[in-house]
């Protein structure tokens, strides 16, 4: 069935007019029909882009926090790196000695001399006391200094050594 012309100012038939009024109804529902389901698909299309978008958001939080734990390692390394002493660039050290880097000190005091105590900035870091059974005692210590620290000792002999952080 088709759309029939009626010229205007015409009389037309109860018949034809419901023709015409079928037709049109018939169209106008094949549209509709038609626009609902390009709709549908535009509304499905946008969920699955939504949904896309969603997981992609997902995934680079995902990578941001990998990355972030990877930045972590790598600071994690680089800080036990320099948190570790560079015994390549040891020195000995007499004492007063004022630390020229962040690093360690290695405090060897020979037991000679009873009561012996080494000092970083006045506190005390390392003590001995003499001889043990008529025998001389050797002990020695490692301590974590920082620049412009002062090291001292009350009884100077002894060997000490000053070892900077790697990286310094």
């Amino acid at each position: 069935m088709a759309l029939e012309h009626i010229e205007y100012g015409a009389l037309a038939s109860s018949e034809l007019m419901n023709d015409n009024f079928e037709y049109l109804d018939d169209r106008i529902s094949s549209v509709v029909a038609s626009q609902t389901s390009t709709f549908s698909s535009i509304y499905s299309s946008i969920a699955n882009l939504n949904s896309t978008l969603s997981q992609q958001g997902e995934d680079f939080e995902s990578d941001i926090s990998d990355l972030d734990d990877y930045a972590k390692a790598i600071r994690n390394d680089f800080d036990s790196q320099n948190n570790s002493p560079d015994y390549s660039h040891g020195i000995g050290i007499t004492l007063p000695y004022t630390v020229t880097s962040d690093g360690y000190v290695y405090a060897g005091v020979e037991g000679v001399d009873s009561k012996k105590y080494v000092y970083v900035n006045g506190s005390i870091v390392h003590g001995h006391c003499g001889y043990s059974g008529g025998k001389a005692v050797y002990s020695g210590s490692v301590f974590r200094v920082s620049k412009d620290d002062v090291i001292t000792c009350q009884k100077t002999h002894g060997s000490y050594f000053f070892y900077p952080m790697k990286g310094v």
